[in-house]
């Protein structure tokens, strides 16, 4: 702990070192030869890539309690549906036969299990928008085996939700859940979701081991799919930094000059992010110091240097 204070409190007396030598625009940063020398600027040529179809997802292990209790109201409904249904056949039928029963009788008995079918119906579409077609085509025997495997604490349904629009004809075929730096679990995809709350397309239902996942708990996800492969260039991971929650890359633009770019990620690999526009085959991008020169940016200018520029 002590060593990375000290680290960076030597980053910030090195910066305001640097501050006299660079200048910075919208999204580029100057610098010296020695400035980089100081900095331990490293760069490293991008080249052309492809990947297979895949996106990168945030991933929100459900509480099974809100299925269960779907399942539970659907039970009721359905119950409620069938007694409704016979009891107006009934009425209906004493009514045709004998007059036994009255006209008013026969329209409550209609009324009560028209009222009872749109209730059900109403349950059997909430349940495919918050779950899924492939969970909501199950027969009531085996919707209630799912909800109690899940109670039962022996698998997880986890809500995959892209980072990014899917590409076109992209279908989710595999996926693993990142629980962290060294460690993911395969899961299996289960179907679609119609709705994101992302914004984006709509995301996917999976299913995985328990061990490990808690309801409530957020993780990434990588999704492996049926679609073309992606193309672009290789950006290094230790050529991404965060900063102001984007990532953001530095491209080498002649011996003194970096220019910042954000970046976006069409596929994440082992060895780093596939990207697109705006960067190319060929350029440069920092791979080390990228940390020291968003310090850079995000320095005030010094104020002697604002005097001098306002003095004439």
């Amino acid at each position: 702990m002590t060593n990375r204070i000290h680290q960076r409190a030597l980053l910030r007396g090195l910066v305001v070192t640097l501050l006299g030598g660079f200048a910075v625009t919208a999204a580029a940063t100057e610098l010296n030869a020695e400035g980089q020398a100081k900095l331990g600027l490293t760069t490293a040529a991008l080249q052309a890539s492809q990947a297979p179809a895949e996106l990168a997802a945030t991933a929100e292990v459900l509480d099974p309690s809100t299925l269960s209790k779907a399942v539970d109201d659907m039970a009721a409904a359905q119950a409620a549906a069938e007694a409704s249904g016979a009891e107006y056949k009934r009425v209906q039928a004493l009514f045709a036969a004998d007059g036994n029963m009255s006209r008013k009788a026969v329209e409550a008995a209609r009324a009560q299990s028209a009222a009872d079918q749109a209730k059900l119906r109403q349950l059997q579409a909430q349940l495919r928008v918050d779950w899924g077609a492939s969970i909501a085509s199950l027969s009531a025997d085996a919707l209630r085996a799912r909800a109690e495997a899940l109670l039962g604490g022996q698998e997880v349904l986890v809500k995959a939700e892209p980072l990014s629009p899917p590409p076109a004809g992209f279908a989710a075929t595999g996926a693993s859940l990142h629980l962290s730096s060294a460690q993911a679990v395969d899961a299996r995809v289960v179907g679609p979701l119609p709705r994101s709350s992302a914004g984006l397309a709509g995301g996917w239902l999976l299913q995985a081991p328990a061990p490990g996942l808690t309801p409530g708990m957020m993780l990434t996800a990588q999704l492996q799919g049926k679609g073309e492969s992606l193309s672009g260039v290789l950006l290094p991971r230790s050529a991404v930094v965060r900063w102001n929650g984007v990532a953001w890359a530095y491209v080498v633009s002649d011996a003194t000059h970096f220019e910042r770019r954000a970046v976006k990620a069409l596929a994440m690999t082992p060895s780093g992010w596939l990207v697109g526009e705006p960067f190319k085959s060929g350029e440069k991008v920092v791979t080390r110091g990228v940390e020291a020169l968003i310090a850079l940016d995000a320095a005030p200018v010094p104020a002697e240097a604002g005097a001098a520029a306002g003095g004439d």
